[in-house]
């Protein structure tokens, strides 16, 4: 991120000057081969520092979960001496079979607890031994020396314990004040049960062998601390209880305890990778599941601490990248400098270059002492005399290519003209009506006189508005008082040139197709300026465009647009007028075609004014 803020900032005005370009690719070439050295070594070390870690806290885990089975054997031993032992079943079978003596049963609990006391002795010390009976009768030795009644059934533990039918069940740490009273209500106890049997298997009881919390998990932190302060450690049960850190809430570290597969009573060991979803941070978990006690002792390091000499040593690499990217830039700078002042001169030499000044003979030398840009220099002297003829030439075809297409576009108008007024004619010549006849030869002959005479390109619009008033005259001879129209034309655009015959054909398509209705048909011609455009409109009252007409139409305008080329379609008149609206005024023409609300079809046209 810091080597692209910092390409940025130098890029940041001019990004394709020589010395950017030079900059950028020293430093792009720096930075692959610097990259691809840290991202090599990260991943190599990382891999190598990941295997020892794994290595370690899988040992710290297996040395942790013998030292618990070890503390844990030692409470098993005392529960076994006590199951095992004759003397304590003798004194226990006394004990249970003493109904009224109570002297005797006394006596019999006061034997079994120095019984309970000599087994534990001072090699396996114990804090508590229980042994209840069936009854309801628990004779204790230890912190409580004492012979009280419970009501076993209500005891947690019990169910589970009497199915194990003889084997250990180990306890959750537990507080009990009933062993330490009130004093230390923040101490815990882990208990070991199993049910004791008399010479026969009969169950006569269940025996409890009970320790300190503390005890048993002393030596956790001896083993962990040493190696690293970074390692947390938990333990699980079979059941998925925490049983250390008793402090924690065990809901929220379960999730370590679900990612393991384990199979119960087998000893297996092994780590996994996991994000933590509370810190969404990668950890390294080792973990050793031991049959012997059923836990699961799980060990977590947070990659992050793992990765830390490699990431240290990846913030050096880049740190010297950033110093050698401004080496390469002040490296760059004096290549660049020999190069971009002669180009300034020479970039300034062809901004200045226009058309006034294009090919002419005022040759500059560079003084580079750079070959290939004093050749390019000559050379671009030599291209701008060529260019300045090309360009001549180009303009003048250029323009009598747009005269041919201009008259071409217009005889287009001519026959189709002809054709429609030679059928109107013979139309009423049919239905006897002479005098109109001769009425509509005189307009046709003024209009053949104003189409063939005067071969420029752009007439006036009210010579063009007077044109298409004579063709009105001549229509409405034929149609009559079916015909009605009406030309409103504002009097600034009167003296605007435009190119012959424009507005007529617009009519005339207007005629055509407006008279598909029932009559009277309506014509409205209108003239104004907006924005700076002449626009004129034509309107009538027919059936209007059909949405394919109107798609079709689009399609051609676009065309002639792009290409230039003039569709062969039936709306010749329309695509006539637009083509050579078009050759006049390109982007600042106005064309548009639409329907009405109220019926009928509009054509409007425009263009930016023209001087006179």
């Amino acid at each position: 991120m810091i080597i692209e803020k910092l390409y940025r900032e130098i890029c940041r005005f001019k990004k394709n000057t020589i010395q950017n370009i030079l900059f950028a690719s020293y430093s792009t070439l720096i930075v692959i081969v610097i990259m691809s050295f840290m991202i090599f070594f990260y991943y190599y070390t990382s891999h190598i520092l990941t295997q020892r870690a794994v290595d370690s806290i899988q040992r710290l885990s297996n040395s942790i979960s013998k030292q618990l089975d070890l503390e844990i054997r030692k409470i098993d031993t005392v529960s076994l001496n006590i199951v095992y032992s004759n003397l304590v079943r003798d004194h226990f079978e006394k004990y249970l079979t003493e109904v009224y003596n109570t002297t005797s049963k006394y006596k019999e609990s006061k034997t079994l607890m120095d019984i309970f006391i000599a087994i534990s002795g001072p090699s396996l010390p114990v804090q508590q031994i229980n042994l209840y009976s069936f009854d309801g009768k628990m004779i204790g030795a230890g912190f409580l020396n004492s012979t009280v009644t419970v009501r076993l059934n209500r005891l947690p533990w019990v169910s589970r314990v009497l199915l194990l039918d003889g084997r250990k069940y180990i306890s959750i740490p537990y507080n009990n004040a009933f062993f330490v009273g009130d004093a230390d209500k923040s101490r815990y106890f882990i208990s070991l049960y199993r049910v004791y049997f008399n010479n026969f298997r009969e169950r006569m009881g269940i025996v409890e062998v009970v320790q300190d919390y503390n005890v048993i998990f002393s030596g956790l932190e001896d083993i962990v601390k040493p190696d690293s302060e970074d390692i947390t450690t938990y333990v699980f049960n079979d059941e998925g209880h925490l049983v250390y850190p008793v402090t924690l809430n065990p809901e929220g570290y379960k999730f370590y305890f679900q990612n393991i597969k384990w199979t119960p009573e087998t000893d297996y060991s092994g780590f996994l990778s996991i994000e933590n979803p509370r810190e969404k941070e990668k950890e390294i978990v080792a973990y050793t599941h031991s049959g012997y006690t059923g836990w699961s002792v799980i060990l977590v390091q947070p990659t992050e601490k793992i990765m830390l000499s490699a990431s240290q040593f990846t913030r050096l690499i880049l740190f010297i990248t950033i110093i050698l990217l401004g080496f390469s830039l002040v490296f760059s700078f004096l290549i660049a400098k020999r190069f971009t002042e002669p180009i300034k001169k020479m970039h300034y030499i062809i901004k200045t270059t226009n058309l006034e000044t294009l090919g002419v003979e005022n040759f500059q030398e560079l003084n580079s002492n750079i070959n290939e840009l004093e050749e390019l220099n000559q050379a671009f002297y030599r291209m701008s005399g060529e260019l300045k003829r090309a360009v001549d030439d180009l303009v003048i075809a250029k323009q009598r290519e747009i005269e041919a297409k201009m008259l071409a576009l217009q005889s287009q108008i001519n026959p189709h003209f002809l054709r429609n007024c030679l059928t109107n004619i013979s139309i009423m010549a049919e239905e006897g009506t002479t005098v109109p006849i001769i009425t509509m030869c005189k307009n046709i002959s003024s209009m053949l006189y104003y189409i063939s005479s005067d071969s420029s390109s752009l007439v006036k619009i009210d010579t063009e508005i007077d044109y298409t008033k004579r063709y009105l005259e001549v229509i409405k001879l034929r149609y009559g008082k079916n015909l009605k129209y009406s030309i409103n034309i504002d009097e600034r655009i009167k003296e605007i040139r435009i190119p012959k015959l424009l507005i007529q054909p617009l009519v005339e398509n207007a005629v055509k197709y407006g008279t598909d209705t029932e009559p009277p048909w309506l014509i409205e011609i209108k003239g104004c300026i907006i924005d700076g455009y002449w626009q004129i409109m034509v309107r009538d009252n027919g059936p209007g465009f059909s949405k394919e007409k109107l798609n079709l139409l689009e399609k051609d305008i676009e065309m002639i647009k792009h290409i230039e080329t003039f569709p062969d379609t039936k709306s010749m008149g329309l695509l006539n007028v637009f083509a050579r609206l078009y050759l006049s005024y390109r982007d600042k023409a106005i064309f548009k075609i639409g329907n009405n609300l109220n019926g009928g079809a509009t054509v409007l046209i425009g263009g930016s004014i023209i001087e006179k």
